[in-house]
């Protein structure tokens, strides 16, 4: 399963202080190559870098995060933001020699399509393609699904690999509603069935926003949407609980010939105190 680690993110907060986009405001790039490599070391496959609440200066931040990161760690980077000029720069400063780039995300509206494709297209990246339109972000399960259809029909008739699409069905907050999440699990599976080459991904931590032991919600969660063929998550690669489920799930799908990375992961020490 490709993890997307999420932590690099201005928007997270540390016991209510925003730590994090404190140091990249204040560009302490000791404290960013340290959640970068925390997160490698705990498995993850892309290292996701996003600097979004940034009032002004968002496309020099993350230039100089992708720099820093990859000083860091010997893994590619996803790149998270909607803005073209942010993107641009961070592609640019991008050595490819780490690994094919991830852009996150693109969507179906049409300002956003037409200002990221171009770049998906310019770097041979991998790219999250999010279920929403001009019309906004939809609850209604059926919407989405239509989006998602649309999205990897349009991307690969522009010419990108459907091995290359990462589809983003978007996760609810259980709280909003009972059915949000039976709904999500239906959309994967009928993703899965139509377009057995793509792939699919979720902000998965995003399911139990507002409820107590978030944790959870959200390994539950997982381990639910990997059966139905999520393959790829934007998680915390730091919860060693989630991981160990990841783990443990592939090899119960299917997706671990003979459990061999489940055995390596467990003579490596990476399912002790669990």
């Amino acid at each position: 399963m490709l993890i997307v680690g999420e932590r690099i993110n201005t928007s997270r907060k540390v016991k209510g202080e925003s730590v994090i986009e404190n140091a990249v405001v204040n560009r302490d790039a000791e404290f960013v190559k340290d959640l970068a490599k925390k997160q490698f070391e705990a498995g993850a496959t892309y290292i996701d870098i996003n600097c979004g609440t940034l009032i002004s200066g968002e496309p020099e931040a993350m230039e100089w995060l992708t720099k820093v990161v990859m000083e860091a760690v010997d893994a590619p980077i996803s790149f998270d933001t909607p803005n073209g000029a942010a993107l641009s720069l961070a592609l640019a400063a991008y050595d490819p020699s780490k690994g094919q780039p991830l852009i996150n995300s693109i969507t179906a509206e049409s300002e956003r399509y037409n200002n990221i494709l171009p770049l998906v297209l310019q770097y041979k990246a991998k790219i999250i393609a999010l279920a929403m339109d001009d019309t906004g972000i939809q609850s209604d399960p059926g919407k989405r699904l239509s989006v998602a259809r649309k999205l990897i029909n349009d991307l690969t008739a522009a010419g990108v690999a459907a091995s290359d699409i990462y589809v983003d069905p978007l996760t609810f907050p259980i709280g909003t509603g009972s059915d949000v999440a039976v709904s999500m699990l239906d959309i994967i599976e009928k993703i899965r069935a139509e377009f057995p080459e793509a792939h699919i991904i979720a902000g998965l931590s995003n399911v139990s926003h507002g409820l107590p032991a978030r944790k959870l919600l959200n390994q539950a969660m997982t381990v639910l949407c990997m059966g139905k063929g999520l393959d790829a998550g934007i998680v915390d690669p730091n919860d060693k609980y989630l991981m160990a489920l990841i783990a443990s799930t592939e090899a119960l799908l299917g997706r671990d010939d003979y459990c061999m990375n489940y055995i390596t992961l467990s003579r490596e020490g990476k399912f002790e105190g669990i």
